[in-house]
């Protein structure tokens, strides 16, 4: 029994780290149903912020964030230091620059909630505003 007892709350406590190891990819869009696949959440991010329906504004916490690095190793499957040198790279052509960086959760929905198109990316389970939403899960 004990050791039946010790399995469940393994597996217990590994679903509660996984549900804190994951990100919503959040923004303010008219249709609340709209939804994106992870490739696109992808490419919004590392080029043209274009997507099917809408134009995006997307937008990123700051470095060393642990939202940021969780989006990044899930999401864009990229180490910090590639998207950064990959960033220097568009910049230097002046063919695109990143995503605006916020250093706080509270400055990045703020942003999102007032401009239409904006797309970010928040931990799992955020409260989010009424005009935000949650448009690719990553758990």
């Amino acid at each position: 029994m004990r050791k039946y007892t010790l399995f469940f709350l393994i597996l217990l406590s590994s679903r509660i780290a996984t549900a804190q190891e994951g990100v919503w990819v959040v923004a303010n869009v008219t249709d609340q149903g709209f939804s994106l696949t992870k490739g696109e959440v992808r490419n919004l991010f590392m080029s043209s912020g274009t997507s099917k329906k809408y134009v995006f504004d997307p937008v990123a916490l700051s470095p060393g964030n642990r939202a940021r690095a969780i989006f990044n190793a899930k999401i864009i499957a990229l180490p910090e230091s590639r998207i950064q040198s990959y960033w220097a790279q568009m910049r230097f052509s002046g063919r695109m620059t990143p995503p605006k960086e916020f250093d706080n959760l509270d400055a990045l929905l703020n942003y999102i909630s007032s401009t239409d198109g904006a797309i970010g990316y928040v931990p799992a389970d955020t409260e989010l505003p009424n005009n935000v939403a949650i448009v690719y899960r990553s758990f």
